[in-house]
């Protein structure tokens, strides 16, 4: 199968964070790469071309397919542009989510289902993989591709708990499954932990971590890998605190005694830019929340950045997943809203500038009072990414079942509607999205 690849930068881009009326046909030169965005209403994948002069989005063939599960959550592309993956949550168990009208109680389990990048951005389906822990959270891969790594809520065995911090008292914990990608066929292998055992003298299958995750990052420019937990509140398991593996091939390793305390009142996404670390806080979903923005230390210890943590702007609440340009100078947050009663907060996109001297956020205002900027979304977003050219930035609407789209103005960062339309439909209740500009033909 032929493909090209767009821009110098290309290769390294799968951003994570509709089929709508496009204008781009199938075979046009005008295509910039291809977006996926997972639905949970009906299991499904909605699969788009992106156009480089409008960022119109057509629908690939055969968009919406099955995700090869119940209830995905998350999605990332990997290798190039070559494969993508899939986590599918699971559904009437524990913990899940309710299962869908019609989904057989046998077929509730989650699992990473994995696809091939076809023709136009088409998706086959080739297997899929199980983690070791049980409610999966999220999945992640490293800068190069070769290894991805699934977060679970909870460890089978609570004993192997104590692995994680020596003398832990902990009685129930989280993990991280790591498996080796197979660079030619996408399929996975798991890693098995060479420092932690189980009780009869077995390596475990996985790499516990603190109790109550609720999300993790692969830092793109070092070897660690940050996870965000609710914590038990002992010494050494604090309340809203970081937990830090060093990663070496897949194996993941300690760094800090004890996880690093944040101070935060509701954890609810990190974030890795290749200079910093960006932690939100939601502060209970009744404000529009914090951003607590760190520099990356010895061992991978978290320094708060110079003047501390910066309010989120607007009349919004909820704010969730953030990313940062490919320039480095603004981030972008989505506030989920979710703007279902004229009452309800707002869904928008907040956007600060960051000082290149100093990384300190600021916001984007505008007219003589300085008032902060928010921009529009559809209702209750999920997901934010930038096209693979550096052009457009899109979130995925969990209420309304749209992809919307906007305009990046690379020097003011300010956001504009798409000329032709802003707004894309989506398979129903979108999760997660994300993008990737190797083309195949």
């Amino acid at each position: 199968m032929k493909f090209r690849k767009f821009g110098q930068n290309s290769l390294a881009l799968a951003v994570s964070l509709g089929m709508g009326l496009g204008v781009t046909s199938c075979t046009t030169d005008n295509t910039i790469g291809y977006f996926w965005v997972t639905g949970q209403q009906y299991n499904q994948i909605s699969g788009f071309q992106i156009d480089s002069n409008f960022g119109n989005l057509t629908p690939v063939q055969n968009s919406p397919l099955g995700s090869g599960g119940v209830n995905p959550i998350k999605l990332l592309v990997a290798n190039a542009g070559k494969f993508v993956y899939v986590l599918n949550a699971g559904c009437g168990g524990t913990g899940q989510s309710a299962c869908p009208s019609g989904v057989a109680a046998d077929n509730t389990g989650p699992n990473i289902s994995l696809f091939t990048v076809g023709g136009g951005g088409s998706l086959n389906f080739q297997a899929a993989y199980t983690s070791q822990g049980n409610l999966p959270i999220s999945i992640q891969t490293d800068s190069a591709g070769a290894h991805l790594f699934v977060l679970d809520s909870t460890v089978t065995d609570p004993t192997t708990c104590k692995g994680y911090v020596s003398s832990n008292p902990a009685t129930i914990c989280g993990d991280i499954t790591a498996f080796n990608i197979d660079p030619n066929t996408g399929r996975l292998s798991l890693i098995t932990n060479q420092t932690v055992k189980n009780g009869d003298g077995t390596n475990l299958s996985y790499f516990p971590v603190g109790s109550s995750p609720i999300n993790f990052v692969v830092v793109p420019s070092n070897s660690f890998i940050y996870t965000i937990e609710k914590g038990s509140g002992s010494a050494i398991d604090p309340f809203q605190a970081v937990f830090v593996y060093a990663n070496t091939s897949g194996q993941l390793t300690l760094t800090q005694n004890t996880p690093i305390p944040t101070n935060a009142t509701e954890l609810t996404y990190i974030y890795a830019s290749t200079k910093y670390v960006y932690l939100i806080d939601a502060e209970g979903g009744t404000s529009a929340g914090q951003i607590l923005p760190y520099t990356t230390g010895t061992n991978g210890a978290l320094q708060s950045l110079v003047g501390g943590q910066v309010n989120n702007t607007g009349t919004v609440a909820n704010p969730g997943p953030m990313i940062v340009d490919h320039q480095g100078k603004f981030l972008y947050l989505v506030n989920q809203g979710p703007n279902l009663t004229p009452t309800s907060p707002a869904s928008s996109v907040s956007a600060f500038f960051i000082d290149p001297t100093t990384g300190r956020l600021t916001t984007l205002s505008g007219g003589a009072s300085g008032t902060s900027i928010t921009f529009g979304s559809g209702s209750q977003p999920q997901c934010i990414l930038e096209d693979p050219s550096n052009q457009y930035l899109y979130t995925a609407n969990f209420a309304d079942s749209t992809v919307t789209g906007a305009v990046i103005n690379s020097t003011t960062g300010t956001l504009t509607t798409l000329r032709r339309r802003n707004s894309f439909a989506a398979a129903g209740n979108p999760t997660w999205c994300t993008a990737s500009g190797t083309l195949f033909f």
